[in-house]
């Protein structure tokens, strides 16, 4: 029971807000199904105090008659208090400025018409600030004429955890007692509840070492439980190991809602761990072109397991299948057809979205939280879904290993396997992404085109790209032996870039090479795409070379940070390693933030309304200072 990345989320486009309307026909709703949205409970109506309206009438004077939007604050007696002009007509930067708004706010814009009906643009961008916790009015130039278009929610008040209904739950005679028959009295336990139960009432972040035996999965569950239960408001419970995940699932989940009632929760993993039947088909069709050796037993063994398996992800599946297999068969968001699939109402991931999307507990682990937390972070979106969905309360436990997890996936990482991989995927020996465009368009009309373009510009693009892979890689090599871990770059002669002409100018090349070979494959996709009699045989293939594009570029960008200092690697600190074993192990080159603290400050802790981290080692000498520094 999964989420993932809403890769189907809408792009704004610059437009009027007025009766010029707007162009958002993305074919997604728009509307909420998240559990963090406010109560819809109205009161008196909305009036605009004289200062407000002065303001707004002076702004949009300025602007020359033109549209102005603004978003302000509604007093306690619903009367519109401070607004600051945020946009001047541009859906995208109201969208971003509503992302920080405070629910109970308005946005207002004025028509210059005079005329206050709404557009269908009007009403599109309402549903979108309601779900935000924010109404919409239009006003005229003068700000004397107000019409409120949606009422702005007034949030539900919360009702307050009762600290002595849960403590006896856990103290002795208690319902653990008498369902328990393992029971022992752990005070330590029930102080741990006590805190938890302090942050979800008052907000903040806890701290809190339990070690062994204290029972600290209870402590955190029953308020998680219970808040949601109460105020229907999702809890993100945080793991690093797969034991824990599914101790949590099996076991005290379960022992919670015989104690406090049933409660919608999910168990969710990374997309990478389910299957795509349609690619799982199709690679079974197509395994003469995509793999080196015969893979048809094992893609025959998936197929028939898609067809029993109720979960669709590898911890239901009896065998571990071969990399090569996995990464043409799993679900992939780059080249996933969404709605347009056959396969869409059955697909594993998708149900396991649907899943977690309803779920007020969500269990995840480590690197998932924190890849949905890079997303939030690049897209300033703390409010909706993104890899997960929307979450305002935070329990990481094994929270000893959080730092790890957040250095791996807010900084970046190329390996030497990865490169290979990315290109294998397009050819290797006769097999590959190319190779299986080449028997489509084969003797047909447009086809001879198509091949001799394959063959005069995207191959030797390709060669050229892992030609000058293998000198870059082949150069830094020696600067990183396996066995000795990371290397910093600039702590040994000649390593830095900077005073490395050498590195400098095979970085360069690779540069230019990757570029020329996306161009290559870019142009190749536009040209397949205008031939309306391959597109259904290479829908797959086109979705491919966009991911193989986009790869592409990653990899590039992620190199520069790594290899060419400048102001943004700064506040990186950069390394090389060989991992693995023998004389040449996968080559690693990394950047990771230097001080994590801030990020995290700026993109968890600051966010969440609640934060509990909790782990059996997290002081030193007896003290969380170490861990209040790093984290």
């Amino acid at each position: 029971m999964s989420s993932e990345i809403p890769e189907d989320f809408p792009v704004p486009r610059e437009a009027p807000f007025g009766l010029g309307g707007l162009d958002t026909d993305d074919g997604v709703s728009h509307g909420s199904n998240d559990l963090e949205g406010p109560e819809r409970t109205f009161a008196a109506p909305i009036s605009l105090s004289a200062e407000a309206a002065r303001a707004m009438s002076a702004e949009i004077s300025r602007a020359g008659g033109r549209e102005v939007c603004f978003l302000a604050d509604v007093d306690e007696r619903r009367v519109v208090q401070d607004p600051r002009a945020v946009a001047r007509g541009n859906f995208e930067a109201v969208l971003v400025a509503a992302r920080d708004a405070k629910e109970g706010g308005i946005m207002l814009h004025n028509h210059p018409s005079g005329v206050l009906e709404p557009s269908e643009a009007d009403m599109r961008i309402a549903g979108l600030l309601y779900d935000r916790g924010l109404g919409t009015a239009i006003i005229n130039n003068e700000a004397s004429e107000l019409y409120v278009v949606v009422e702005p929610p007034i949030p539900k008040e919360r009702v307050a955890l009762n600290a002595s209904e849960l403590d006896a739950f856990l103290a002795p005679g208690g319902s653990l007692e008498a369902r328990y028959t393992a029971y022992e009295n752990r005070p330590g336990q029930r102080d741990m509840l006590a805190e938890i139960i302090e942050r979800y009432n008052h907000g903040g972040v806890s701290i809190v070492e339990a070690g062994t035996g204290t029972g600290k999965s209870l402590a955190y569950l029953l308020p998680a439980v219970r808040w949601a239960q109460e105020n229907a408001e999702r809890t993100v419970i945080s793991t690093n190991t797969i034991n824990l995940q599914e101790q949590l699932a099996e076991k005290d989940l379960p022992l919670v809602e015989s104690l406090l009632g049933d409660v919608r929760w999910a168990l969710v993993k990374g997309r990478g761990n389910y299957i795509s039947i349609r690619r799982a088909r199709l690679a079974a069709e197509s395994q003469s072109m995509l793999f080196d050796e015969d893979r048809s037993d094992e893609l025959n063994s998936l197929l028939e397991w898609v067809n029993t398996t109720d979960d669709g992800s590898l911890s239901d599946l009896g065998f571990r299948p071969s990399d090569d297999v996995w990464e043409e068969v799993r679900s992939d968001s780059d080249i996933c057809l969404r709605a347009r699939c056959p396969h869409f109402q059955k697909c594993f991931y998708q149900t396991s979205r649907r899943q977690a999307a309803s779920a007020e507990v969500l269990v995840v682990n480590h690197h998932l939280l924190f890849t949905d937390l890079a997303v939030r972070r690049a897209t300033e979106n703390y409010k909706q879904a993104a890899v997960l969905p929307a979450y305002r309360r935070i329990v990481l436990d094994e929270a000893h290993n959080v730092e790890d997890a957040a250095t791996s996936h807010l900084g970046v990482e190329v390996t030497r396997r990865g490169i290979y991989r990315m290109m294998s995927r397009l050819d290797r020996r006769g097999k590959g992404i190319l190779n299986t465009i080449h028997e489509v368009v084969g003797g047909t009309k447009n086809g001879d085109e198509i091949r001799e373009r394959m063959e005069n510009r995207v191959r030797p693009a390709l060669s050229k790209a892992r030609a000058s892979a293998d000198g870059l890689l082949e150069m830094l090599e020696p600067f990183a032996p396996v066995g000795e871990g990371p290397i910093r770059l600039g702590e040994r002669e000649g390593l830095e870039p900077g005073s490395s002409e050498a590195v400098a100018e095979y970085l360069n090349r690779l540069l230019t090479s990757f570029g020329k070979l996306e161009r290559e494959l870019s142009e190749l996709r536009a040209r397949l795409e205008l031939v309306e009699e391959w597109l259904d045989a290479l829908e797959g293939r086109l979705l491919d070379l966009r991911s193989t594009e986009r790869k592409i570029s990653a990899v590039g960008q992620a190199l520069r940070l790594v290899l060419l200092p400048g102001d943004s690697s700064a506040s990186f600190v950069r390394w090389l390693e060989s991992r693995g074993r023998g004389t040449k192990g996968n080559l690693v080159l990394a950047a990771a933030p230097i001080e994590l603290g801030g990020v995290l400050l700026d993109s968890l802790f600051s966010k969440a309304e609640t934060t509990v981290l909790t782990s059996a080692t997290l002081t030193t000498r007896g003290s969380f200072d170490f861990v209040r520094g790093r984290l």
